[in-house]
């Protein structure tokens, strides 16, 4: 942290205490003496500001510049309004300028800081704090370049909404009609109860009502419109944000997913989205309301009274300041809640979708307190960003306050001395407090900003991701003949950058053989079916079909022309029909109920109550573990794949049906349709009869050939694997 804000505020402090001594004392000399020394702060400061950049080498001139210009200019309008006070020669109390200085200058601040440095624990001291969050200077370049993708992510959440620019028109029309009828509401409000103060004539009471009665009617009626106009644009931009995110999903690697919670994912897409689809959405209608408000509240004030006005502005920089504060607070709170929720969210969908282990388990409580305490760790977030708004709201409504008692007690002089009527001063007192609501409007919508931001950034990050796997080809040959050539592959999963899977394996399938993958747990058997199924990419060497590597084949055609059935299939929540045509285009009876005639699963359906219309459950639960496999199975034969990869899936069939289903898909094959089928499998009696066999340890292929070919290898990993099965065997 550079020494340069201690030395300014310490100069700033020193400053303040000789303007409050010398105020107090009388004298008018102090408020231009205040304009004169801050405009000479401002530009020391500023040079001050480059000499250091420049000796640091960290930050150029043009950013230096940047920096400094919204400080400079801040500065310079406060100079600027004492300057005109001083000019229209303003007294007010010195205890009541003194009390509202230190109230908004150093309280607000300080109570908002110390909330900050609970929640961040900074190691920042106060004046340190302020500087960072009100000017945005900092050596700290993570930070400036947060505070800038900040920037970006509103601009880029704006440009969603501008598919729906045609309503947004409507809208703000609407609005820009409502806003400017509430300009004229205090006007004709301060009229009409000084007709009835002043006992004015019948007719102009009458004219005051009915004016009075128009303008509240024309801008509720149009506010109305005007909402149903943006909560249409709040849905519409719901909806694109959640198809483009979750389109991002579907087109990431399988990596990314092994080191993604699923939970997480799933909270930025559902949670997420609506907080920026519906801040955005509100926030275009609120702040083009509250600057048209904001201007025509002005020029009628300057129009009842300039001198009055001058004296109101003098609180909004301080209101802006805090808007700036409060706001950057929360978007870092904020996104320390999405946080939060998306793990407690995380939580709770793995219990749920692993409920019978923790049922079996008996551990519901720990799952429960576990859950609990991520919710209470984002309650006691919560509670911090709860506290923030009621200090930002304390803030307003006592600035507001002071600037009435500054309004009554220099409106009823001005009275006095006859440069303003008491109806204009009635109508002004009211626009003064609407000024008061469309600053605390302004400040509530940069706060919100900064909340969208805060939820936004994650989702973004999701959305730009590009797949790390090489992009997919274009190739679609007219036929795909079925050989694969491993060449020197090796693979390390993303979720274990350390572990090597499988490294330089080679082998060659021709097109039509029956092959299998052996071994123990975790020797990589399972690796090379992800591989084929290009779930990874190699980390090493070439995978080749063909003769042509795997990725310059069309995703869509590959896909069309491979299948996989695994382990534990993941039947979806549809009828088993749709289940078994999940992919097709040409969902024909007659194919689906021979794809599940050839998994023998016709007969378990035929005898459910709704057949093939028999809902499945979510992940297949309600069938049993055989009969998720025989409709996963006859899912991947519906494809009528050149190229069947089979992951352990017969290990929940019985004897008799694995038998079945063996000879069907590995011995009795129509050779009209030649077919490659690779299996992966520990119980070694289902691969006997394979045309070749691969014995993989420990990531390395170790042995290959026919099933009698390894069982003549005196000390084989394949025979002493047999040997072992053959004893268990034994044994029962």
């Amino acid at each position: 942290m550079e020494i340069f804000p201690r030395i300014y505020f310490i100069f700033f402090g020193i400053l303040f205490t000789i303007i409050i001594d010398l105020y107090l004392s009388s004298s008018q000399n102090a408020l231009i003496f205040l304009a004169f020394t801050r405009i000479i702060a401002i530009f020391i400061s500023f040079f001050y500001r480059i000499a250091y950049d420049n000796y640091d080498k960290n930050v150029d001139y043009d950013t230096a510049k940047t920096f400094w210009t919204p400080f400079k200019n801040l500065f310079v309008i406060i100079a600027v309004i004492e300057q005109a006070f001083v000019m229209y020669h303003i007294e007010f109390s010195p205890n009541l300028l003194s009390i509202l200085y230190i109230i908004q200058q150093v309280a607000m601040p300080l109570f908002v800081y110390l909330w900050i440095r609970r929640i961040e624990k900074e190691n920042l001291s106060f004046l340190q704090y302020i500087w960072l969050e009100i000017f945005n200077t900092t050596n700290d370049h993570d930070l400036q370049s947060k505070r800038k993708d900040e920037l970006h992510v509103l601009k880029r959440l704006f440009k969603y909404s501008l598919a729906d620019w045609k309503i947004i028109t409507f809208g703000t029309i609407l609005l820009l009609g409502a806003a400017l009828s509430e300009v004229f509401v205090p006007l004709y409000t301060g009229r009409l109860l000084s007709s009835v103060a002043f006992k004015e004539a019948w007719l102009q009471f009458q004219h005051n009502l009915i004016m009075f009665v128009v303008v509240n009617f024309s801008g509720g009626f149009l506010g109305g419109f005007r909402m149903g106009i943006f909560s249409i644009c709040i849905s519409r931009l719901n909806i694109r944000l959640r198809t483009k995110l979750f389109q991002s999903y579907l087109k990431q690697e399988i990596g990314f997913f092994d080191t993604h919670e699923s939970g997480k994912l799933l909270s930025r897409l559902n949670h997420d989205t609506q907080i920026m689809s519906s801040t955005v959405a509100n926030n275009i209608a609120q702040c083009i309301g509250a600057l048209v408000r904001f201007i025509g509240t002005l020029i009628m004030m300057i129009k009842l009274s300039i001198h009055l006005t001058i004296a109101c502005l003098i609180g909004a920089p301080l209101i802006l300041i805090v808007a700036k504060i409060s706001g950057s607070a929360h978007g870092r709170i904020s996104e320390k809640v999405q946080n939060l929720s998306a793990e407690a969210f995380e939580i709770a969908e793995e219990t749920i979708q692993t409920i019978r282990t923790v049922r079996s388990f008996g551990n519901e409580d720990e799952e429960l307190e576990r859950f609990e305490n991520t919710l209470q760790q984002s309650y006691q977030v919560s509670l911090i960003q709860a506290a923030l708004i009621a200090a930002q709201k304390w803030f307003v409504e006592l600035a507001q306050l002071c600037m009435s008692i500054i309004m009554l007690s220099y409106g009823a002089k001005l009275v006095r001395d006859n440069y303003v009527t008491g109806p204009d001063l009635l109508a002004f007192i009211i626009y003064q407090l609407t000024l008061g609501g469309v600053l605390s409007d302004i400040s509530q919508i940069y706060t919100s900003m900064m909340t969208a931001a805060g939820a936004s950034q994650s989702v973004f990050e999701y959305l730009d991701r590009q797949p790390i796997q090489k992009p997919n080809g274009i190739l679609q040959p007219r036929e795909l003949i079925g050989d694969i050539e491993f060449n020197n592959v090796s693979l390390t999963y993303p979720a274990r950058p350390n572990e090597i899977a499988i490294q330089n394996m080679s082998f060659k399938i021709q097109s039509g053989q029956t092959c299998a993958f052996v071994g123990s747990s975790g020797s990589g058997k399972s690796t090379c079916v992800n591989l084929l199924e290009r779930f990874y990419d190699p980390s090493d060497g070439k995978i080749l079909i063909d003769g042509r590597e795997i990725h310059e084949y069309d995703h869509k055609y590959f896909h069309h022309k491979i299948a996989m059935v695994g382990q534990e299939p993941v039947l979806f929540n549809r009828t088993i029909r749709e289940n078994i045509n999940y992919g097709m285009n040409d969902n024909d009876e007659t194919m689906t109920i021979q794809a599940a005639q050839q998994a023998n699963a016709d007969g378990f359906i035929s005898e459910l109550m709704n057949g093939y219309n028999t809902k499945c459950g979510q992940r297949g639960s309600h069938l049993s573990g055989g009969q998720k496999q025989r409709v996963s199975i006859a899912r991947a034969l519906m494809r009528k794949p050149t190229i069947l990869l089979l992951d352990e899936a017969t290990s929940a069939l019985d004897p008799v049906n694995e038998r079945l289903i063996q000879d069907a898909l590995y011995y009795k094959k129509d050779n009209s349709q030649p077919r490659t089928i690779l299996i992966s499998a520990h119980r070694l009696s289902t691969i006997e009869r394979c045309d070749r066999i691969f014995v993989i340890h420990k990531g390395h292929l170790i042995e290959q050939g026919t099933h009698d070919e390894l069982m003549m290898i005196d000390n084989g990993i394949y025979r002493e694997l047999v040997r072992r099965q053959t004893i268990d065997i034994d044994d029962d």
